[in-house]
């Protein structure tokens, strides 16, 4: 996989963590579809079991699907390098089931809590060792909304976008889809327009696949 965060161009990858949600994905699909603009999801495997339809649509539609573990508990996720791959396929597991294609791998994976830092950073080192073994890359951010850190309104959200992408020719944005990030649903809209008039041109992981 070619490096994400260096381009000759200007291109900016939406991605969403934490999701399926009934309520917020689908009106983030719908945003995304209007605007023509395919994004990469981080998909947690509890949620993709309960929300299947989402996932397919997800699929279908173009967008990337990735894995984000499957529980989002810390506690079991790093309790081991081997605990963390665990998560990995399990979350598979579940993506394979909902979108009907017993292979698909997308060899990603984003480390809940981001890869960098953090009390469980020598058991994340060890396990992005053993995700590298297995042929599974991982990517973290380069900008984000803060939509999980107590925005309260959808400008709040989309200046900290531009506060935290500043200058940057290859930006990948931090956002979620869970239930109750509404905002950052009705922020979308504009981030997408501001991106646009920045010109930037949208990408998502199957961009940097050979």
């Amino acid at each position: 996989m070619a490096n994400i965060y260096k381009s000759d161009t200007k291109r900016v990858f939406l991605t969403f963590d934490d999701g399926p949600s009934s309520n917020v994905t689908p009106m983030v699909l719908d945003t995304l579809k209007a605007e023509n603009i395919k994004a990469t999801f981080f998909l947690l495997g509890s949620r993709v079991e309960l929300s299947p339809e989402i996932v397919k649509r997800e699929f279908d539609e173009g967008h990337y699907l990735a894995s984000h573990g499957y529980s989002h508990v810390y506690s079991q996720i790093y309790a081991s390098p081997q605990s963390v791959l665990d998560e990995y396929n399990n979350c598979i597991t579940a993506i394979r089931n909902a979108i009907g294609m017993p292979d698909y791998n997308p060899h990603l994976f984003r480390f809940p809590g981001g890869y960098w830092g953090g009390k469980y950073a020598s058991i994340k080192t060890d396990a992005l060792t053993l995700l590298n073994e297995n042929n599974i890359a991982h990517i973290d951010w380069n900008a984000l909304t803060s939509d999980a850190a107590g925005a309260k309104t959808k400008e709040a959200l989309l200046q900290n976008v531009k506060d935290t992408m500043g200058e940057k020719d290859s930006v990948v944005i931090l956002m979620h889809d869970s239930s109750d990030k509404i905002l950052t649903y009705e922020m979308l809209s504009d981030l997408i327009s501001y991106l646009r008039e920045q010109g930037y041109k949208f990408e998502n992981i199957y961009d940097l696949l050979d």
